[in-house]
């Protein structure tokens, strides 16, 4: 009966900070930054930022790690440029 009721409360606890984390809206860290797209690998988001900054499609970008890269699966890097 205690494992099924700590189960039923890990499982809400689990689900509420799930919902918080999803319901809030992306915001740039910097005032003036856009949110341009969202990347696996560090490179890749760095590279993009690099080549939209090279071609003067944006003037400044960062990438910003929501969750690193490990041994088994890609993250997620939100590229945020400022036009």
């Amino acid at each position: 009966m205690k494992s099924r009721m700590l189960a039923a409360l890990t499982l809400t606890a689990a689900t509420l900070v799930a919902a918080v984390s999803l319901s809030s809206p992306a915001q740039a860290e910097i005032p003036g930054y856009v949110k341009q797209g969202t990347y696996g690998w560090p490179d890749q988001c760095n590279g993009i930022g690099y080549s939209g900054q090279t071609n003067q499609t944006w003037r400044f970008y960062y990438c910003e790690t929501v969750i690193p890269t490990n041994w088994n699966a890609p993250g997620l890097y939100y590229l945020w440029v400022q036009y």
